[in-house]
């Protein structure tokens, strides 16, 4: 008996640390449930995926590696962690595996409106452009921890544990890696 009481308490702590922790054994235990899971995350993924890739036929393939992934391997993920953060470390390995096939894409989709004036756009595209060099001039983590609050929308509080360090941790090394895009990006005020 008191083995049990060990399991449920350990059980009930996992619960208390993924939300997603139902989800997943329904999933588990009937694939087609996988789709609760799909649903409260493609958007997530797919955003995470286009801020580390440029090209939106690629993006959606990835996204779309993804979800799959995350299905075949669903009997793999052993709830140490949160199901969000092993569902983004597949999303992260496979933005790695795209940019190890081919050069390096930029982070930032240039698409641009179409009511500015043919110099507003020139002007916009040379910024993007800039700040695209320096954001993949970033480290591999660093661009990944872009990723996960800008693309992916994610609260500092998802992406602590996902990235290892605390909720605090995780806005302090992404205030740093803006304050160093800021110093190297040339302000131009327009």
């Amino acid at each position: 008996m008191e083995v049990t009481a060990v399991v449920d308490r350990r059980s009930a702590r996992v619960h208390a640390l993924d939300p997603d922790a139902e989800l997943v054994a329904a999933a588990r235990a009937h694939p087609r449930e996988f789709l609760a899971l799909y649903d409260r995350y493609f958007e997530r993924v797919l955003g995470y995926v286009r801020l580390r890739i440029r090209d939106a036929a690629t993006c959606e393939d990835v996204t779309s590696q993804v979800f799959t992934t995350a299905l075949e391997q669903l009997s793999r993920f052993r709830g140490d962690g949160s199901f969000a953060g092993w569902l983004f470390r597949i999303a992260g390995n496979a933005v790695h595996d795209v940019h190890r096939r081919r050069a390096a894409e930029p982070l930032i989709d240039d698409r641009a409106d179409p009511s500015p004036s043919p110099e507003e756009l020139v002007l916009a595209r040379e910024r993007v452009h800039r700040l695209r060099v320096l954001i993949t001039d970033l480290r591999a983590e660093q661009q990944h921890l872009l990723a996960l609050r800008y693309g992916a929308g994610l609260a500092f509080e998802e992406i602590g544990p996902m990235v290892g360090a605390s909720p605090g941790t995780a806005r302090v090394r992404l205030h740093r890696i803006l304050e160093e895009l800021r110093r190297r990006y040339p302000h131009d005020d327009a």
